[in-house]
This record gives C-alpha cells, structure tokens and sequence, in this order.
C-alpha cells in the first residue's frame, strides 16, 4: 500500500510539474492539435518600398500660348527619397506547435498596434538619387537633334589637338557653325519649361522569396539575391522610364544561421533573433551599401524556457498566433498621384533651361576661339 502510494505522489509530482513548463515540436504534414496545444509562427521582415517617381512634360510657352514641346518626350526620373520600411510578418515556412503550460500574450504579435513590428525607417536621400540619375532641365526639353549636335561640339573639343591643317580647321569650324544653328534661340515669344508631376510607387518585397512579375523580378548570383524594381508598365502612354532598381542582399552562410529542426518536443519555446543584413541598393549598376537594416529571418533561431520569460529576461521574443496570420497588413502594391506645386517648378524649370542654353552657346563660343586659335598655330 505504501508503494502504491509512492507511485501516486511520484505520478502526481512529475505531472504537476510538466505542467510547469512549455514544450515546443514541428507540426508534421498530416498530423493534427489537440485542443490544449497552442500552434505558433516565427517572424519575418518584408520591406515596403515607397518610390516616388517625377514625370518630367517638355512644354513651350510659344507667343503666351502653352503647348507640347512635341520635339522632346516625357522624361521620367527619381528625384524624391526613397522610403524602405520593414514590416514585422509570420513566416508560414514552418508551423511550431506549444505543449504544456500555456504561452504569456505578451509574446504575440498584436495586429492592432499600427506600429508594431515597424523598424527603423531607412531613407536613402534625395541628394542621393538626383547624383545618380539627376539630369538638366535642359537636356529634358532638348530635341534629339539638339542633343545629337551638342554631342558632337563636345566631342570635336576633345579633339581639337588633332586638326592637323588649315582645311580641317575650317571644315570644323562650319561644323560648330552648324550645330550653334540648331539650337533654338530663347526669348520672350518662345519660353520650354518642364511640367512636372509625380506618382508614388508602394511596392512590398520579402528579401527572401524570389519574384518573377511585371514591374518587378529577382535573381540569385552565388549567395547574393538581387530584386530589381522596374515598373514601367504605370507608365504606358505617360513618358520613358529608363532607371532600373536593384536591391541586393547577400545570404547569410547556413553556419551563420542555425534553423531549428528538431520534430521532436524540446522545453520551451523558439523563437529569432533579428540579425543585420549586409544591404546594397543601385540606380543601374552604381551600387551603394547600408548598413543599418536588421531582418528576422536572418538570424538565428533559438529556444526559451517558459521560466525565463515569466522573470523577465530581456529576450526579443516575438511570435505569431496562428489567427493572426491572415490579419496581416493588405501588402497589395499601390500607385498613387501626389499633390505638386507644378506652378512654381514650371517658374523655377524656366530660369534653370535659359541658363543651361546660355551655358552651352558660351561654351560653343568657347570653342569656336579654340578652333581659331588653332588654325593660327597651323
């Protein structure tokens, strides 16, 4: 009798005390929860990418009369910061499954909380992306012959040391004489301005996962993933779209980032802990690297008691019900038109194209006293 009732205290003690503490196993596929366990996610980052895109209209003030520069086309540029924000989401990739005592709500993700699982902001500046693809007014209001002949006066300026005679000398300077004539000549009755207006590009992109749509696409290149963000398809029958986004992110080695795999119940629960990523962005080829942009789901993955939680040690738990799942942000990509003090860029667009017009027949002038200058030599 003394040993059964041995046995019952034992039985009695272990229960009591398993209930104590939380177990964590991988759901299997074709495998079920009971009631009493708790089903879990481990978090991700997905990055909303806010592009702001300038639509930059060659117009003429022609005799006060405003009309389409036709001779130009619609030139589309960045020239606003572009906004990357990481958002804090379930990774579906793996289902945990919690047994024993039951998990603290402080652990969870709250979807109400607007702010929750928002990181540190990253804008990457204006000064930036105009260094980059920032072009002059003038050479967006510039007829293709306007732009084939000052290309050729730059050139011919290069190459001033090889006239080798008299003849060559006078043969470039009708040339020069050519390209000054196809210039249009600025004044009060013909005045180019650039009408601008902007489009807001919202896009998400999980740095992980592998994209193959209109507008944007991905590529793998040894433990480098590149996303490139190229949605000219907004822009059909509005203007040229020319610079591609890439966004780079280099993998982290598998040593680097333990997964936990274990399908067997182990104490306490899992969870991440978010790590840097080694983060580059470009305009075409020039690639620039960030440093402070932390994901989830590069770092590694670890376990918990339930014991350490409940004294409140400082651990960036942070888990997802499986409710919660499908009450994630609606990530649906958007494109919006942006309110824009068009009148007084068309001002500003007015003073800086007479200047750059100025600046190159000086600049032609320029070169036609060197080309005479040489021919003197000869």
């Amino acid at each position: 009798m003394k040993h059964q009732l041995y046995v019952f205290v034992l039985l009695c003690f272990t229960l009591s005390s398993c209930s104590q503490k939380t177990y964590t196993r991988l759901l299997r596929e074709q495998t079920v929860t009971t009631s009493e366990e708790t089903p879990y996610f481990l978090p991700k980052h997905v990055l909303k990418l806010e592009l702001t895109y300038t639509l930059n209209e060659p117009r003429v003030l022609k005799n006060g009369i405003d009309l389409a520069l036709t001779s130009s086309s619609t030139k589309i540029t960045i020239e606003d910061p572009i906004i990357v924000t990481p958002i804090l989401v379930a990774d579906t990739s793996k289902t945990f499954i919690a047994s024993g005592k039951a998990l603290p709500e402080s652990v969870f993700f709250n979807p109400d909380e607007k702010t929750n699982g928002q990181e540190k902001i990253l804008r990457i500046p204006s000064t930036k992306m105009k260094a980059y693809n920032g072009l002059p007014s003038a050479s967006l209001t510039d007829s293709s012959i306007e732009v084939e002949a000052y290309s050729a006066v730059l050139e011919l300026m290069e190459n001033i040391d090889k006239i080798s005679n008299k003849d060559e000398a006078d043969m470039a300077l009708k040339l020069i004489s050519f390209y000054k004539s196809q210039f249009t000549l600025l004044n009060e009755n013909f005045k180019p301005y650039l009408k601008k207006s902007k489009l807001k590009y919202t896009v998400i992109i999980d740095p992980t996962a592998l994209y193959s749509e209109e507008g944007r696409w991905s590529n793998i290149a040894g433990n480098k993933m590149y996303h490139t963000i190229f949605p000219k398809h907004i822009f059909k029958g509005k203007g040229n779209l020319s610079e591609q986004l890439t966004f780079e992110f280099s993998q982290p080695e598998p040593s680097e980032r333990p997964q936990f795999i274990n399908e067997q119940p182990i104490e306490g629960i899992v969870y991440r802990t978010p790590a840097e990523a080694n983060f580059k962005f470009a305009v075409e080829t020039v690639f620039e690297e960030f440093r402070d942009l932390e994901l989830a789901q590069f770092g590694a993955s670890k376990t918990i008691s339930i014991k350490a939680l409940e004294k409140g040690e400082d651990m960036p738990v942070v888990l997802f019900k499986s409710e919660d799942v499908e009450k994630n942000r609606n990530f649906e990509t958007k494109v919006e038109a942006l309110d824009f003090d068009s009148a007084k860029i068309m001002e500003i667009s007015q003073e800086e194209i007479k200047r750059e017009y100025e600046e190159k027949l000086k600049f032609i002038g320029l070169l036609i006293k060197k080309v005479q200058a040489r021919k003197a030599e000869l």
